[in-house]
């Protein structure tokens, strides 16, 4: 009895010298949570790789649309040529037949000998007879204006959009009458664009979409304009022009279609 007591007694100091409470054992973390956290790590990553896969998705699906282009421009070169060649080989005229020689104009016929010329007319020399002018050279404007889209579009699609936006703006500076000066404007959008100038990005598709044009890059630029719209924070608009791509141009590219569907879900159109 009296050990017991002794032992209580112990006890009870020990107790008093720790705070009067035994030390608790340290929580023991739920294997679910744990197993939870985990998966929420591994959603994160793949949420970043997919992020990284979409980008370069998208710099791949735009390189695929300016060779498109290209393609389509050497074509219609192709067949511009093919129709000019019946044309040329109906305006080349057939060399005249000449006409027969009479039997006695074969024979020359006796003439009198020509009368002496006075000596002051002799002494006259003949008049030179000037010479046809050479043909104009062709304008070197044009060339460099040729030059110059064809220039700007190569340093597009190499990756330099700095070199891009410089030369293409020159170019459309010297040529503002130039047929092709919104497919100029566009590719300057896309080079700024390329750059994070959202602001002028959007201002030269606007610019180069004006009339709703019917050509190969049109629906491409509405969705840039869209994205450029959105990257300002202008969601509404950005809608917009996404709800125009079906309008006008109906026969727009599998590709072009799927850039806006994405392009929508960042705006949040519909929702």
């Amino acid at each position: 009895m009296f050990r017991s007591r002794l032992a209580a007694l112990a006890l009870g100091l020990a107790l008093a010298g720790t705070g009067g409470a035994l030390a608790a054992p340290a929580p023991q973390e739920d294997p679910k949570e744990v197993r939870l956290r985990e998966l929420s790590d591994r959603v994160a990553d793949l949420a970043r790789a997919l992020q990284g896969l979409n980008a370069q998705l998208e710099t791949t699906a735009r390189a695929a649309d300016l060779a498109r282009g290209e393609v389509g421009r050497l074509q219609e070169r192709v067949r511009t040529l093919e129709g000019a060649r019946p044309a040329a080989a109906g305006t080349t005229a057939a060399p005249a037949t000449p006409a027969p020689t009479p039997s006695s104009a074969l024979v020359p016929a006796a003439s009198a000998p020509p009368p002496p010329v006075p000596a002051a007319q002799a002494a006259v020399p003949p008049t030179a007879v000037p010479s046809a002018p050479a043909p104009a050279a062709t304008s070197a404007s044009v060339a460099t204006a040729e030059d110059g889209l064809t220039r700007g579009r190569k340093q597009l699609q190499g990756g330099d959009a700095a070199g891009a936006e410089a030369t293409l703006t020159t170019w459309l500076a010297a040529s503002p009458g130039d047929p092709r000066a919104a497919e100029g404007t566009y590719l300057r959008g896309r080079a700024r664009a390329l750059q994070s100038a959202w602001p002028d990005a959007a201002a030269d598709y606007i610019a180069a979409l004006k009339g709703w044009p019917a050509t190969w890059w049109g629906p491409d630029a509405v969705v840039e304009l869209a994205r450029s719209l959105a990257r300002l924070g202008k969601t509404a608009e950005s809608c917009q022009a996404l709800a125009e791509l079906g309008a006008r141009y109906p026969n727009a590219s599998e590709g072009a279609r799927k850039r806006a569907a994405a392009v929508g879900l960042q705006a949040r159109c519909g929702a």
